[in-house]
């Protein structure tokens, strides 16, 4: 019996190093850790502004992680990129769409009782993270305040 532990052994280290090796034990891909997580959908009543949309039963949710310019500045440039980002969301998420929502955990409203989220669009079939689009695209700024589960900076690698 001793004899077989003595040969077994060593044939067991050697192929628990194979399997690690050609990687039977691995990380998901990037691909499949970026998938979406929505916690729940809801249907749009209108855009508020560029990173706040009016939900039907009067719930607002504020696009975690990022700041459009505001729509009624006094600065004309600034009114126009708060206009561009306002048509962008506005053509994504027209009254009557549905959209995904994955809440902030760790921070689920504002301090004005908006619901704070990371919001999806149905894009061919697609759901897409508005809140990184609009960053992608430059009509957004990064406005990361922790405690917050979600770090924009990682959207733009």
């Amino acid at each position: 019996m001793r004899r077989y532990i003595i040969v077994l052994f060593p044939a067991f280290v050697l192929a628990t190093a194979v399997i690690l090796s050609f990687g039977f034990v691995h990380e998901p891909s990037q691909q499949l850790r970026d998938l979406p997580i929505i916690e729940r959908t809801a249907i749009v009543c209108y855009v508020v502004d560029g990173d706040t949309i009016s939900l039907e039963g009067g719930e607002k949710v504020r696009l975690v992680g990022i700041d459009t310019p505001e729509l009624r500045s006094s600065d004309p440039s600034e009114r126009m990129w708060a206009e561009r980002a306002w048509e962008f969301v506005e053509n994504l998420c027209p009254p009557g769409s549905v959209i995904g929502l994955n809440v902030d955990d760790l921070e689920p409203s504002d301090r004005y009782g908006r619901m704070l989220a990371l919001v999806y669009v149905d894009f061919d079939n697609v759901w897409m993270n508005l809140n990184a689009e609009l960053l992608r695209l430059g009509l957004a700024e990064i406005l990361y305040l922790p405690p917050s589960e979600f770090n924009p900076y990682k959207w733009l690698s």
